[in-house]
């Protein structure tokens, strides 16, 4: 995708994003959106959300421009994927009843263009839905406070208001609100260390400035928590929106 490369994380992305256990958490939370049989999804990754919608019956197919996760794709749901760039995708206008993306949204350099194609593939009264990385933790969560400092390394205008401002006008607002809660486990001392690794999307980049002036202060805060080895059960959801395409 435009702006960001998951080649270099694509060993390890299952293990640290929860892998298909929490890819079918997914699954059961776009499921009462999407409309008809035939489901695109862009930015499909590894196919661990694409595995659970195919274990409910959609027919499914799945884009993504990172060749080393397609691979992981392809091992999940064989020749149901393909390497493709989401904002040019080899799908004809119309041909899918609903198009979903999941964390993509956040990573492409216009989140209008990657919209608009989603719709055009999208037959009209179809549907298109977006997970965002947009977490909200739940109030007891010690970590979360933490890792916010990181925020400023996001790139801007890919929240829930920006991306809604971004839809273009062929898509209409059906839905706006949050998947389910969904607990994850991980200790202070895994999360410092997937920070320290730059597992995640918004420090693949980072200059030693703002790592030092932006990382290294959420690493020490990490480090100092107490009970560094024990998992916490921590409480997470992502804003879901979902949109009609045309009348």
């Amino acid at each position: 995708m435009p702006g960001a490369s998951f080649d270099r994380v694509a060993d390890h992305y299952d293990e640290t994003r929860g892998g298909e256990s929490r890819g079918r958490a997914f699954a059961d939370a776009l499921t009462p959106w999407i409309v008809g049989g035939r489901v695109v999804e862009l930015g499909v990754g590894t196919g661990a959300i694409a595995v659970g919608l195919h274990e409910r019956g959609y027919r499914l197919c799945g884009f993504d421009l990172s060749a080393p996760m397609m691979a992981a794709a392809v091992r999940r749901l064989g020749p149901r994927v393909a390497v493709a760039d989401v904002d040019a995708l080899p799908v004809p206008d119309g041909a899918a009843d609903t198009a979903i993306l999941v964390w993509v949204l956040q990573l492409v350099d216009d989140p209008t263009a990657s919209l608009r194609e989603a719709a055009r593939v999208v037959r009209p009264g179809g549907r298109v839905l977006a997970v965002l990385s947009e977490p909200e933790y739940a109030p007891d969560d010690d970590m979360a406070a933490i890792i916010d400092g990181l925020e400023s390394l996001r790139r801007r205008g890919r929240g829930l208001d920006p991306v809604l401002s971004a839809a273009p006008d062929e898509l209409a607002l059906l839905h706006r609100g949050h998947a389910p809660w969904q607990a994850v486990e991980t200790s202070p001392a895994r999360q410092a260390e997937l920070i320290e690794r730059r597992t995640f999307s918004t420090l693949f980049d980072v200059g030693d400035d703002d790592w030092a002036r932006v990382v290294r202060p959420v690493l020490d805060r990490l480090r100092a928590l107490p009970e560094q080895e024990r998992p916490r059960r921590r409480r997470v959801r992502h804003p879901l929106v979902a949109w009609q395409v045309g009348a």
